[in-house]
């Protein structure tokens, strides 16, 4: 009745023991990261103390409000799971192209009303439609 049934059946054995394989593989690799992150991070914690304190009543010298660094603070302590030290907080530089500019300046420009996609007659041109 079913003539390539057997060989349907075999060749999704396969694919599936692959896959499996694959994934045990991807498993172990992963173990062993794993295992070689947590040697590192012990054997940091015994040699390094712990971060000093800042000064009370320091004002940052860059400019960047408290309420920021506090933020930037807290995000890396909940990434980074360990004791840590924020030493400096810089954004980078954005260089401007001409480039760039014109093409802003055409956006901006546009006459278009929020959810159009073509241009828009002006109220201005008495066109009697």
């Amino acid at each position: 009745m079913f003539k390539g049934l057997d060989i349907l059946l075999i060749g999704i054995a396969v694919v599936m023991a692959v896959l499996i394989l694959l994934w045990t593989a991807c498993a172990v690799v992963g173990m062993v990261f794993r295992a070689v992150e947590a040697r590192q991070q012990a054997s940091k914690a015994k040699d390094a103390e712990p971060p000093p304190a800042p000064a009370p009543g320091r004002e940052p010298a860059t400019g960047v409000p408290p309420h920021h660094l506090a933020a930037i603070a807290a995000a890396a302590a909940a990434v980074l799971d360990r004791p840590h030290r924020i030493v400096r907080v810089s954004a980078p530089p954005l260089a401007a192209t001409d480039w760039g500019n014109q093409a802003r300046l055409q956006t901006f420009n546009k006459n278009l009303r929020q959810g159009d996609w073509g241009r828009t007659i002006s109220a201005h041109t008495g066109a009697n439609t």
